[in-house]
């Protein structure tokens, strides 16, 4: 039976930027849609992963739901030495992980040594703590992080996907264990809001409320993260009342915002969508080939009919949400077909008989790799082949489930030619260093440009806003000449959600799930 909080005045002054509210209800199961089956680990990227990571374990910093700045997870609060070299973080002393050992600075020092810092262990976005230099315990519940070098965004970084780990349970396994450690993820254990319950490949994800959870008891009994790939199947199962919440693409819109069971909440996101070119095979490493490449795709009827005109025409991965470093300055490249075939032909590609350019006996044709049960990449795969073959580019279709994709994508070097897809980056510009470091495990376009590595880790060091700017608008004026590449809309989010959904938090629902013992069910 559901029944009232009583105390949420009191949880509301436990939480950075929750102003006390009417008492939520609580009870009930909270259901949404995963596109794969997750690994529920954080060393793993992927969206299907992050999004049960987020409720299973926590961070040492999460994001304010209002401002988006950095404020306490499982630090209770933190200071930064004058040198802006060393962070100390006071940890909260009344976490418990979820089989009731007590979390302390031991399992920080063993999640940034062992596995975010160390070289030998996958970590996917390993690149944003590049200036970590030494992690050392202070006390039980304090931290010591030294840096190379100042890094301002340093605890915007810790809030993006960051999550600490038990050490209790993973100090015996070796680099190579830590990819997948299969006995520890058969009952995964965090410090979230959600303890994990069950899973049923293919089907769900099942959680359970952790009544020790140190925010306050979540209102929710349970989460279930569906696993259902196809959009659309996603959508008719809101529709029919089966889950609470889909990120709805813009043009499913119209198939419910008249509907009286869905409510609709549109929040502003660090994202851009972009088809990601393989910048390291032949071909596509020339420039003029992946200017030609954006010239030739009309992005303004893209945003029309594929994103319904909510958003703006892309202009490089820095979104215009993060306002302070983005380079307004910067028009889009228009939609200009004759100037791509005359970028084409400079570069010795001439049209042949089967008007597919052609280049020492070789056609000018690429394959592009994308996720069918996501319309929106299908869409954009699909009229990206039509218009570039207006300027003599061929295109096929090889398509995979997105996990599948994420893998290939992330290989090393990246197994793929050219594939539609999305970004979401912390509300910070350091955050993008980790995309486009050639160093960087990240960096699934295998773009190498020795000024841009140079760049982006002099933003992530100096410390006047600033000049941090100037450093970040100058990057996306490479970016722009370079073209690494087809960026194509920066996107609104737009959650669909039942109505049967009391609260939740107004914020791109993978920070949201950051605060998921705030969702709560009429």
């Amino acid at each position: 039976m559901r029944r009232l909080a009583v105390a949420l005045t009191a949880l509301a002054l436990l939480v950075p930027g929750l102003a006390p509210a009417q008492a939520q209800t609580s009870g009930g199961t909270f259901s949404l849609p995963i596109n794969d089956d997750p690994q529920i680990w954080p060393v793993a990227g992927g969206l299907f992963n992050i999004l049960v990571n987020k409720t299973v374990y926590s961070g040492l910093i999460r994001y304010d739901l209002e401002t988006l700045e950095p404020v306490g997870d499982l630090a209770e609060s933190w200071t930064v030495s004058e040198d802006g070299l060393t962070y100390t973080f006071k940890l909260r002393p009344n976490v418990v992980w979820h089989d009731g050992e007590q979390f302390n600075a031991d399992d920080v020092v063993y999640t940034l040594n062992e596995i975010w810092t160390n070289p030998d262990v996958p970590y996917y976005l390993a690149n944003n703590f590049r200036l970590i230099e030494e992690v050392t315990k202070v006390d039980d519940f304090t931290v010591n992080v030294r840096l190379e070098r100042p890094q301002v965004a340093f605890p915007v970084l810790l809030g993006y996907n960051a999550a600490i780990l038990p050490e209790h349970l993973l100090s015996g396994l070796t680099p190579e264990q830590l990819v997948n450690p299969a006995d520890f993820l058969r009952n995964p254990v965090g410090t979230g809001p959600f303890k994990f319950a069950e899973y049923s490949p293919g089907s769900f994800v099942r959680l359970v409320r952790n009544d020790a959870y140190f925010g306050g008891v979540p209102h929710l009994d349970a989460m279930v993260f569906r696993i259902v790939p196809d959009a659309n199947a996603q959508l008719a199962l809101l529709q029919s009342g089966e889950i609470d919440l889909v990120v709805i693409e813009p043009f499913q819109l119209a198939a419910v915002e008249n509907n009286p069971n869905v409510q609709i909440q549109s929040v502003p996101v660090t994202r851009h969508e972009f088809i990601s070119v393989n910048n390291g095979l032949e071909h596509l490493d020339d420039v003029n080939v992946r200017k030609a490449l954006t010239l030739a795709l009309d992005r303004e009827q893209l945003l029309a009919t594929v994103f319904m005109g909510r958003g703006s025409v892309a202009t490089g991965p820095f979104a215009p949400s993060v306002a302070w470093a983005y380079n307004d300055a910067i028009e889009p490249l228009p939609f200009d077909p004759a100037q791509a075939e005359a970028l084409l032909e400079q570069s010795g590609w001439v049209m042949g008989p089967n008007n597919v350019r052609v280049k020492d006996g070789q056609d000018l044709s690429f394959t592009m790799l994308y996720d069918p049960a996501n319309p929106t990449r299908t869409r954009t795969a699909l009229i990206a082949q039509q218009q570039w073959a207006e300027v003599g580019v061929a295109v096929d279709f090889e398509t995979a489930q997105y996990g599948a994709v994420v893998e290939r994508i992330r290989q090393d070097p990246p197994n793929y030619e050219l594939n539609p897809n999305y970004l979401i980056a912390p509300p910070d510009p350091d955050g993008v260093a980790n995309y486009y470091l050639s160093t960087s495990l990240a960096n699934s376009w295998d773009y190498n440009k020795p000024e841009i590595d140079e760049l982006l880790n002099a933003g992530a060091t100096t410390l006047d806003q600033a000049e941090r700017a100037e450093i970040y608008k100058q990057i996306q004026v490479i970016i722009h000449e370079d073209q690494p590449n087809v960026y194509t809309v920066f996107p609104d989010e737009i959650q669909a959600l039942s109505t049967s959904v009391e609260r939740f938090p107004e914020a791109g629902y993978r920070d949201a799930l950051g605060w998921a013992h705030l969702i709560s069910k009429r």
